[in-house]
């Protein structure tokens, strides 16, 4: 999926999702949630989070693949952990970002390996990145953010 339709998707659950704890600063949840949302692409550097640290980025790339680690729930895991440590708020933020990240590139015909490094079974769907379903998809998203926030 495209950066876009990742953070419209995390956006979106953030309107959904906001009300319902309670939330200190619902700003900053937002922003951890939309970075956290974006962030697991890092492991490509064409990807627009990876133009931004393309050395970093291509090293990771060279190394761990593309939707290999950093589109798992291990990594996921071990990242929370240490998030917890600061605060309860930032944890959940990012875990809803980054797991929105992986259920939306599922929907994809390269998948994702949830269970990475343990299980390379990918979990995969059809709607192939850029397409008109893309586009459809993210429409949708958008549309459904304006009524929320209507």
């Amino acid at each position: 999926m495209r950066f876009r339709t990742h953070i419209i998707f995390s956006f979106l659950i953030s309107l959904l999702i906001i009300n319902s704890f309670n939330i200190q600063n619902k700003i900053i949840f937002i922003v951890i949630l939309l970075i956290a949302s974006a962030l697991p692409d890092i492991d490509s550097y064409k990807s627009k989070v990876g133009k931004k640290i393309k050395p970093l980025s291509f090293l990771i790339n060279i190394f761990l693949g593309h939707r290999g680690i950093f589109h798992s729930l291990f990594l996921l895991i071990l990242i929370l952990l240490f998030i917890m440590l600061i605060n309860y708020e930032i944890t959940a933020a990012f875990f809803i970002g980054y797991l929105s990240h992986l259920v939306l590139d599922s929907l994809t015909p390269e998948g994702v390996m949830f269970l990475y490094p343990f299980s390379k079974k990918r979990i995969q769907g059809f709607i192939r990145t850029g397409s008109l379903f893309e586009n459809i998809l993210f429409v949708l998203l958008l549309a459904l953010c304006f009524c929320i926030i209507v």
